[in-house]
């Protein structure tokens, strides 16, 4: 009787379960994108579910032999297309918020740049320097880390809801210690945009 061999050598790699999250993921970031009002209900949980799906690719594909390019450039180009949006859409129209909008705009642009580059994300290259090692450690539990997430995911998220709640606009959303935590978070995120290539 011959062996039944393992489903990823069965489905062709686009039909891959981890890939197949990786899509609703896609589909889900965009409708939150093209409703009207970013800080709609419907658009920040369908962004919230974009973000939590992440959280299950990369597991999924671990656990089922399934790690693949094509699966990883998938997920870290739908993770920087969703924080360079939740950074526009909630970017306040001062000259902090321009700022931090240009920075994630550089952000993210360096991340697409050497994605397209080196076919692979950055902390999965082999070398890497100070800032790139200290973002990447303890899986993302560690305060520049933090700031990081805080600037390009978690503050927009919270604006988002807080505006939606309120029926403000979400870049009119904010408050002093907002400010500073997006402002050091801004500058991890630069430092780290430019490490990269150091």
């Amino acid at each position: 009787m011959a062996k039944k061999l393992p489903l990823h050598k069965r489905l062709p790699l686009l039909l891959w379960p981890p890939n197949l999250i990786g899509y609703v993921r896609v589909v889900t970031q965009l409708l939150a994108m093209f409703d009207p009002n970013p800080a709609s209900s419907y658009a920040v949980w369908m962004v919230t579910l974009s973000l939590a799906l992440d959280y299950f690719d990369g597991p999924c594909a671990r656990r089922m032999n399934m790690c693949s390019q094509f699966g990883d450039l998938l997920d870290h180009y739908t993770d920087h297309a969703t924080m360079l949006w939740l950074v526009y859409v909630t970017a306040s129209s001062g000259s902090w918020g321009r700022a931090n909008l240009a920075i994630s705009t550089f952000h993210n642009g360096v991340a697409f740049v050497y994605m397209s580059i080196y076919g692979h994300y950055f902390k999965h290259t082999k070398k890497g320097n100070f800032w790139t090692r200290t973002i990447e450690a303890n899986n993302y539990w560690n305060f520049a880390s933090i700031l990081y997430c805080a600037n390009c995911i978690l503050l927009p998220l919270i604006k988002l809801s807080f505006a939606g709640t309120y029926e403000k606009q979400p870049n009119a959303v904010t408050t002093p210690l907002i400010d500073l935590t997006d402002m050091l978070g801004a500058v991890v995120t630069f430092s780290y945009s430019v490490a990269v290539w150091l």
